[in-house]
């Protein structure tokens, strides 16, 4: 038994297989009925704003590049959702996240704490990866106030990729890596 209740992760491979039907579907729509992927593109929404990870990976997919004529590129919604989806234990999502995380995770593997953090979370050589991408995107999006609930609710606005916006992603991951460590040794 752990030492603290962790909740489940949600398995790739059932990740993938949920994120790629429902890709497939809102992916009709944007070829054959356009005005009907709008609709099901705020379903989904609502569906993430009930912790829906496939959802909430879904609305990354789309804001990562945006839609053209139907939804703006928005780059901040992109990794605010995934860091979400992450945070709930989307294996997906966390793999996703590698590039942004990665330097974080290896900061933690390599710090004098591992072995207790390994200890007390009962990690794995297997699931490394998920369970300190997890930590790291619960802190990212506790400290910067990531609730789905209200990010359901944002306007679709535009707003593309620029290094500065992944800078400051990068920087947000930083700050908070001596909490996620104290968390994992808590």
């Amino acid at each position: 038994m752990s030492r603290f209740y962790r909740p489940p992760f949600l398995d790739y491979q059932e990740a993938l297989d949920k994120f790629t039907a429902l890709r497939a579907r809102l992916n009709k729509y944007i070829e054959e009925q356009p005005q009907k992927f709008l609709a099901s593109f705020q379903e989904v929404k609502e569906q993430a704003s009930k912790d829906d990870t496939v959802a909430m990976d879904i609305l990354a997919y789309y804001y990562k590049s945006g839609v053209p004529s139907l939804l703006p590129e928005n780059y901040e919604y992109y990794l605010q959702w995934e860091i979400v989806s992450a945070a709930k234990g989307n294996e997906l999502a966390i793999e996703k996240l590698q590039f942004l995380l990665g330097f974080a995770i290896s900061s933690i593997t390599q710090s004098e704490q591992y072995q207790t953090i390994v200890y007390k979370n009962e990690i794995a050589d297997y699931d490394t990866i998920y369970v300190l991408g997890k930590a790291i995107c619960k802190m990212l999006a506790k400290e910067h106030s990531y609730f789905p609930i209200d990010m359901a609710k944002r306007p679709d606005v535009e707003k593309k990729f620029t290094q500065e916006a992944f800078i400051i992603f990068r920087k947000q991951v930083d700050e908070i890596l001596p909490k996620t460590i104290d968390f994992l040794i808590s």
